[in-house]
């Protein structure tokens, strides 16, 4: 059995050619229980492909095929909800990048400390045959930092010349570093229709014409999305590799549209729900403390809120939410006045 663990969708922005949701029938069609999505730089179709795969029936895996800042590519597999966190830090720094001087169309980078410093929960796979990590020392860094159980050397076969030189030496040297290895796909479209057009998506990126971008094209099918079987038959000498895709898959049991939670600001602060009630109470004393009767009423419905939001975790929302409201008055004063705000009364 094989798990696809490499695909492509269109919102790998000029080079996938299928939407997330062409990508799950067509895997489904072909036998797939288990096919993972990793575009470069984004988990922007993620949920969509998540939605997709889980109303049709197919058990969706998530990642990402991120560009490190010296050229090269590595592909990382979210393993649980650690995963997913830190697999979107290491893309919001790669992006936050670009904003600090490579402009708005600069290639997200990422550098090999920063994955190896976000690395819990996630399964490092060596990247694509054309630009993956194919040296020695820099999959031994790998090793120490993801353990040789979320580490694979991945094999590809686009059928270009020296595929098997290179898939020969990475499974030597997998070998030598005690790693397994996986067979992928590199799956950039759905059906051999879409050929042609992520041929123009490659021009395209590329600022040039078809004829001149023929070079950097892939020149063949073999990122049409094939099925189990035919997937095995491409990696004779590597049934282990195969074999390998569908036991990796069985560990990635994180599910987007399950287990992707969120915590407020401050959530993590018991001491959130003291500083709300105290700032609650001065404030009901301001509007209620002439007024007894008045006054007990409004203290009973304050405390019952505040059990409400204690059980919701959410005190530090309403202290940051508070806060937000005061910087915004402070400035509204600054600028406009004092009495000409109409910000300035409590």
């Amino acid at each position: 059995m094989y798990a696809e663990l490499h695909a492509h969708s269109a919102y790998s922005f000029l080079d996938g050619a299928s939407l997330p949701e062409e990508l799950v029938i067509t895997a489904l069609e072909l036998g797939y229980e288990a096919f993972a999505l990793t575009d470069h730089n984004s988990v922007s179709g993620s949920m969509e492909f998540a939605q997709s795969a889980k109303a049709l029936g197919l058990r969706a895996l998530h990642g990402a095929e991120l560009d490190l800042d010296d050229g090269r590519h590595l592909t990382l597999l979210v393993r649980d909800s650690t995963g997913w966190a830190n697999l979107c830090r290491l893309l919001t720094r790669a992006y936050a990048e670009t904003r600090r001087g490579g402009g708005p169309l600069a290639t997200p980078v990422i550098s090999i400390p920063d994955v190896l410093a976000h690395s819990d929960g996630l399964v490092c796979l060596s990247g694509c045959h054309a630009r993956g990590i194919h040296d020695e020392p820099t999959l031994r860094r790998l090793r120490e930092s993801f353990g040789p159980e979320n580490l694979r050397v991945e094999l590809q076969r686009p059928y270009l010349p020296g595929d098997r030189a290179r898939n020969r030496r990475l499974a030597w040297l997998a070998g030598r570093l005690e790693l397994a290895c996986v067979a992928t796909g590199n799956v950039h479209a759905h059906a051999r229709a879409r050929g042609p057009l992520q041929d123009a998506f490659v021009a395209i990126r590329l600022h040039t014409t078809l004829d001149a971008s023929e070079p950097d094209r892939r020149g063949n099918f073999t990122h049409v999305l094939a099925g189990p079987a035919a997937m095995a038959a491409r990696f004779p000498e590597y049934p282990q590799a195969v074999a390998e895709t569908a036991r990796l898959a069985e560990t990635l049991r994180f599910d987007l549209t399950r287990d992707l939670t969120y915590s407020y600001p401050g959530a993590e602060d018991p001491l959130k729900l003291r500083e709300l009630s105290e700032l609650c109470g001065e404030r009901l004393h301001e509007r209620y403390g002439g007024e007894p009767a008045v006054r007990e009423v409004a203290v009973a419905r304050l405390e019952q809120e505040l059990r409400i939001i204690e059980k919701l975790n959410l005190a530090g929302f309403f202290v940051l939410h508070h806060e937000i409201l005061e910087l915004a008055r402070e400035v509204a004063l600054e600028v406009r006045g004092r009495g000409l705000s109409g910000s300035d009364s409590p």
